[in-house]
């Protein structure tokens, strides 16, 4: 069920979604109220389970890893088994997100890995444990993703500013222990205070800022968002699954600027698999839905081959990074 939401708690989810970092008194100016006030709006708003967390986009793939989805069908598989696996999946620090759906599949997560050995190795073990419960499995990598702001929450549509990227050729940027555990603590809240992290580091503030810094001018830290419940925030959330045909540099332009302008797409994925090309829509309902898809596959029919549309009903995990795995 959709929560009510007023226009300055709007703005507040929106500014946060830009950048869940800045200072709470910046915000209160956007929208014109006092820092206290925003203060108590944003508590309700985690209260209210509208706001799951703050998230910090780390591109890991400048630290060596390559990034991929699984999709799964289920078969004969109970609720507790079904629990246990999500759970699995949940401490794996290799899986990035986990979340249910309806459609073709019954569960997707995302999963980094250096090698394909090693992707191998990881898969092998959830595999080996669930193997009985899985009907299918489908792997695909990301290529690139893109992340967009969402505009819906204040009716604008047609920005140039909310790109965020991440993906490409894997790197092997090196970071020492404080930075791991600097990035550790930022992807666990992405409004976690510079004292705070210094505090449990045993170093300054500032040198905490200046390390953040770096890791921002290096590319691995790209941006502080929101970990929304859509369900309650807007009220739908589709995945698109895109089979492309005949595709060249221009057509993957168009796409992209397609999902840029469109208020609803907050994720678009450039992949290799099954399928070539993922959008990730939030709306008000089903109507809203076909519109755009209508106009998508209108714009685009010329390189459509097929559409697999799944229905993201829970999420269970997203977090871009944690330390563990690094030591393996």
């Amino acid at each position: 069920m959709i929560m009510e939401l007023d226009a300055k708690d709007r703005r507040i989810l929106y500014e946060l979604d830009k950048n869940a970092r800045q200072p709470l008194s910046r915000i209160a100016k956007k929208v014109l109220l006092n820092r206290e006030s925003v203060l108590y709006r944003i508590k309700k708003l985690f209260d209210k389970g509208i706001v799951r967390n703050y998230l910090t986009v780390i591109n890991t793939s400048m630290l060596g890893f390559t990034h991929y989805k699984i999709y799964i069908k289920f078969q004969n598989i109970n609720e507790n088994q079904e629990k246990r696996f999500i759970s699995d999946l949940t401490n794996n620090p290799h899986i990035t997100w986990v979340a249910s759906c309806d459609g073709s599949y019954s569960l997707i997560f995302a999963i980094k890995a250096r090698t394909i050995t090693e992707l191998n190795d990881l898969l092998k073990v959830i595999n080996n444990s669930y193997w009985k419960f899985i009907k299918e499995q489908h792997i695909t990598t990301i290529i690139n993703a893109n992340h967009y702001y969402r505009d819906y929450l204040l009716n604008k549509s047609g920005t140039t500013e909310r790109k965020i990227n991440w993906g490409g050729n894997p790197k092997n940027i090196e970071l020492d222990k404080i930075n791991i555990e600097v990035l550790d603590q930022l992807s666990k809240n992405s409004r976690v205070t510079s004292v705070e992290i210094a505090s449990k580091l045993g170093i300054s503030a500032d040198a905490v800022v200046n390390r953040i810094k770096k890791l921002q001018n290096e590319g691995i830290i790209q941006n502080y968002m929101l970990w929304p419940n859509v369900s309650l925030l807007e009220g739908f959330y589709y995945k698109v699954l895109v089979k492309t045909h005949s595709v060249n540099t221009d057509d993957e332009k168009r796409l992209k600027d397609y999902c840029r302008n469109n208020p609803n797409i907050v994720y678009a994925l450039s992949c290799l698999g099954d399928w070539q090309f993922e959008m990730d829509l939030e709306v008000k309902n089903i109507s809203e839905f076909r519109e755009i898809i209508r106009d998508f596959s209108n714009k685009f029919n010329y390189i459509l081959s097929d559409c697999t549309i799944l229905s993201i009903y829970m999420e269970y995990k997203f977090r871009f990074f944690e330390k563990n795995i690094l030591k393996t």
